[in-house]
């Protein structure tokens, strides 16, 4: 029982602590208003507009000091579409950004009403997006910081009493009559600090704030407040009887927050009141002087009305706020009720030609279209899969290979030609080592924020702002077609299901056959196009081999400087010349072979005799002008040093994985890492082995059983020949 006893006090202290209401008198009201004004005097667009910026913040730029940088940022919008969401949705960059500059415009343009539409392909998860806005909308007005206030009336006139509550949700400030408003907030806001000077400066001078001093109260709280005063004839009684309170938002009441599908019916009725409280409201006043009607408008203002898909009975629902949307009014009896919401919209695009035949240009110049397309960087397409089928999904991927599944569906989506692109770089051929002839791969890349390091200094510096916006732009328009959101997770349950069952990990030669073999020729010649998984599979195998020479390559860097200095040493003697070197101390013969075995690491390629000593008598020469210029001066110091070295570490690095290409050892070697056998082989080849292996582990994100498979891979691929 006791355990009984200790459950409902934690409920009644939570319930009570975080669900009641705290209500406030007007004086009250305004101490609040005057030591928090930017929170406390705010409409629902200035509202919607912090909720957003708030929950997203200013956004990560990859490249800050990049004097063409645009402000393409990263948006981290987690906290409006992915926390605590039944169904997250995942905004690309491209979509992030364009959303904060449609969320920055929606601010500035709170003086008069618009519908905002978004319009999408079906499977773009345009729901989604709409439903875990509203959704973290409405957990943001339940905090301090989201909170918005409306007025209710509790008349005490004879010792009768009466509570009105406002049905049009009105903002308290709104009471205070618009001829005196300017005066009376001006004195009110008089406090002495720089924060709230500022605010003052910005509440008399900025437009989104003119709606304080433009606005009026709903017909109800007027008729009230004047009819008090003329009964009362005072100020300070009428506004004892004003109350406020926090403004409950509650979609599944329709409270603030009224969302309607095409298969919801209107009523009947376009009008409500309620009797009890109109028959009080004549007793106190007489007939007919308040008149308590209100539409169901009344419910969402100041709040959000949306129309889930432009079908059905919500055809007839957008004709009818043509009124409220162009003049923010709508006509309830005989009296004209003063709406103003967020409205919303979502419209699949062959809807769109029954908006353009409702032919009333009032309205059509008050509709905002947006659009949400499918997914077009690579990040959010992987994310997604890792929503639905779990965060391990990438325990079962080589790495980068669950990012290029991604990429074959993103080519789906994307136009062939790009002006913008043909006009930047008109020879895209010439980087087929990492990109397809279209150049899907590079914009895929811009699209997700990222200029790729393949990219010439040439181009780097014709990738102007001009350029970078047209590119984006370009992406505005993509998107449209291909294989939509659902066919996606179709595709990759099944690549799934169909290859992570076996012992290797999912590789990119699984990938290639899934798309190539295991999807319908139909689907693919449709929507996949032409050499595009070709020319990703050539940019992986390029990355694959780099890594792996990377992981392969170790070098002693004493015996590099070794070797150069004592190169650098014989070619000032003749062929068959014994000589101690002065440098390293050590004796040195000077022989062809010497001279070709260093020469050829430095230049990259084999060297015959003629070639060997020729390239000798060219260094000689360097060597002999830096002695000309300083007899003293430190050779390793120097840039003819600095730059064998380079070389000689460049190209060896190249050629790690020669010698082992051919050696049947050192493939059953990399097979047998992790087990008993692996004892048996040579020490030498163990020792290249464990240092690949770790390299690639710490490096690269490879797993111990990745990290074996991408170098057979390399090897069985003859990635090193491919590339020659």
């Amino acid at each position: 029982m006791g355990d009984a006893k200790q459950a409902l006090e934690f409920l009644k202290h939570e319930v009570e602590n975080k669900e009641k209401k705290t209500i406030l008198s007007f004086d009250q009201f305004l101490g609040e208003a005057r030591k928090d004004p930017q929170r406390v005097l705010r409409n629902i667009f200035q509202r919607f507009h912090d909720m957003v910026k708030s929950y997203v913040g200013e956004g990560k730029n990859e490249y800050p000091d990049d004097p063409e940088n645009i402000g393409f940022v990263e948006y981290d919008c987690s906290k409006v579409f992915v926390q605590g969401a039944d169904n997250p949705f995942f905004p690309d960059r491209l979509f992030a950004n364009r959303f904060v500059r449609q969320i920055e415009a929606l601010k500035q343009g709170s003086q008069q009403n618009r519908i905002y539409i978004y319009e999408g392909p079906q499977g773009c998860g345009k729901s989604t997006f709409l439903n875990n806005l509203l959704r973290a909308f409405e957990g943001y007005s339940d905090t301090k910081e989201g909170q918005t206030f409306e007025i209710f009336w509790d008349i005490k006139i004879n010792e009768r009493t009466l509570e009105v509550p406002c049905p049009s949700h009105d903002y308290p400030i709104l009471l205070i009559p618009q001829n005196y408003r300017s005066g009376f907030l001006d004195t009110l806001l008089s406090v002495d600090t720089e924060a709230s000077k500022q605010f003052k400066d910005r509440l008399f001078q900025e437009k989104e704030y003119e709606w304080i001093f433009k606005g009026e109260a709903c017909t109800i709280c007027k008729s009230l407040f004047w009819a008090l005063f003329d009964k009362l004839g005072s100020l300070d009684q009428v506004l004892s009887m004003v109350k406020v309170r926090p403004y409950k938002f509650d979609r599944r009441l329709g409270e603030g927050i009224s969302v309607f599908n095409p298969g919801d019916k209107p009523p009947k009725e376009n009008h409500l009141n309620d009797r009890r409280i109109q028959e009080k409201l004549d007793q106190f006043f007489g007939g007919n002087v308040v008149k308590y009607w209100f539409s169901r408008h009344a419910r969402t203002n100041n709040g959000i009305y949306v129309l889930m898909d432009i079908k059905s009975n919500n055809e007839e629902r957008l004709l009818e706020l043509h009124n409220v949307i162009s003049e923010g009014v709508h006509k309830v009896i005989d009296v004209e009720e003063r709406v103003h919401s967020l409205f919303f919209a979502l419209m699949n695009p062959e809807d769109k030609k029954k908006i353009e035949d409702f032919k009333v240009e009032s309205f059509q110049g008050r509709i905002q279209y947006n659009i949400i397309r499918y997914v077009m960087d690579v990040p959010t397409e992987v994310n997604i899969y890792r929503s639905i089928f779990g965060g391990q999904i990438d325990k079962y991927f080589l790495p980068r290979v669950l990012d290029n599944f991604a990429r074959v569906v993103i080519s789906s989506r994307m136009n062939q030609a790009c002006q913008p692109l043909q006009e930047w770089i008109p020879n895209v051929a010439k980087y087929n080592r990492y990109c397809d002839e279209s150049g899907l791969l590079l914009r895929m890349s811009i699209y997700g924020g990222i200029i790729p390091s393949w990219l010439s200094e040439e181009d780097r510096k014709r990738f102007t702002v001009q350029v970078r916006r047209k590119l984006i732009a370009e992406g505005e328009n993509e998107g449209k077609e291909g294989l939509s959101g659902r066919d996606s997770i179709r595709l990759f349950s099944e690549l799934a299901s169909r290859y992570s069952g076996k012992p290797n990990l999912i590789s990119m030669s699984n990938v290639t056959d899934f798309f190539k073999h295991k999807m319908g020729r139909d689907q693919r010649d449709k929507h996949i196009p032409k050499n595009f998984i070709q020319s990703l599979v050539n940019w992986y195998d390029d990355t694959v081999l780099s890594e792996v020479k990377e992981c392969l390559y170790f070098y002693n860097k004493e015996k590099i400087a070794e070797d150069i200095l004592h190169y650098l040493c014989a070619v000032n003697y003749d062929i068959g010349t014994k000589v101690k070197c002065k440098f390293t101390g050590k004796e040195i013969e000077v022989t062809v072979e010497f001279l070709k075995l260093v020469g050829a690491y430095v230049v990259g390629r084999e060297m015959n005799n003629k070639f060997a000593l020729d390239y000798a008598r060219d260094i000689q020469k360097k060597y002999a002008e830096i002695l000309a210029q300083d007899r003293e001066a430190n050779i390793t110091e120097s840039e003819l040093y600095k730059e064998l070295f380079a070389a000689y570490v460049k190209n060896l690095k190249e050629k790690a994985l020669q010698p082992f290409l051919k050696n049947e050892n050192f493939q059953e070697t990399v097979k047998a890492f992790g087990t008993e056998a692996f004892e048996t082989f040579d020490t030498r080849l163990k020792e290249h082995v464990v240092y690949m292996i770790d390299n690639l582990k710490s490096k690269f994100g490879y797993t111990e059983q990745g990290a074996k498979e991408i170098c057979l891979y390399a090897i069985d691929q003859k990635l090193s020949e491919k590339f020659s």
